[in-house]
């Protein structure tokens, strides 16, 4: 199977190409195309939360914790009533938590590397997990980020397969066939994930729109971020103010 770096590689390459799509063809602007690139990237490395071993995956398992707490900062920040401030810090505090400590060791006490979790349902029940919690309303954005995501898993599963075939010996090793799959030797887990994706599926339809579901019409370009700095009293020696 894949290394580390290859998965990130690999994954990050399609996800350039993906972006550039998204942005030279279906009009994107460049920064979505950037998330694109990322979304893509760490999907890459989705299917491995199953393994028990490597530096790299703690790393990778903190990042993740980063972006489900960014994603349940911008949630409960809708809600209505507003939390106080203090719940808002801990719902996001304790996502990070349970994501970076809780969902890797769960993985790997509940399944066995290279089981359901390397599989093309798990791949889709991520993408719809993105598709539901991408802070946006907007359809085509959803989509465009679910695909990113769906890429990356993907990608994953390709290079552990490819990785499977000797070339120089002409032949395949055992681990062949064992990547891209739709079940595991675990009929409960199996089980589990399509139930898991049938519900999923069921909320998405919920938000889907019925005119133009797989029209990708380009966004309008995200507000400008600009830095406004405070201007400081005229007349003072240190004033950077140039306005008259």
């Amino acid at each position: 199977m894949g290394s580390y770096r290859q998965h990130i590689g690999f994954a990050a390459g399609l996800g350039v190409v993906y972006s550039l799509a998204a942005t030279l063809v279906a009009g994107f602007h460049w920064l979505y195309g950037s998330v694109a690139v990322l979304l893509t990237t760490i999907s890459g490395l989705l299917p491995d939360l199953d393994s028990d071993s490597g530096v790299e995956m703690k790393g990778f398992t903190g990042l993740l914790g980063v972006l489900v707490a960014i994603s349940v900062w911008h949630h409960t920040a809708l809600m209505d009533p507003p939390l106080p401030f203090e719940l808002h810090l801990w719902a996001t505090f304790f996502s990070y938590l349970v994501v970076h400590y809780g969902v890797r060791g769960l993985a790997t006490r509940l399944t066995v590397h290279r089981g359901i979790s390397h599989s093309v349902p798990t791949g889709a029940v991520w993408a719809a997990l993105a598709y539901l919690h991408y802070p946006t309303s907007v359809h085509s954005l959803r989509l465009v980020m679910a695909a990113a995501v769906m890429l990356g898993f993907m990608s994953h599963l390709l290079l552990d397969e490819i990785c499977s075939v000797d070339l120089r010996g002409a032949r395949l090793n055992k681990a062949f066939g064992t990547a891209i799959k739709f079940w595991a030797p675990s009929p409960w887990s199996t089980l589990l994930i399509y139930l898991s994706l049938s519900y999923l599926a069921w909320r998405i339809l919920d938000l889907w729109p019925e005119s133009n579901p797989w029209s990708l019409t380009p966004l309008p370009p995200p507000p400008d971020l600009q830095l406004h700095l405070p201007t400081l009293p005229r007349g003072l020696p240190f004033s950077t103010s140039t306005s008259q």
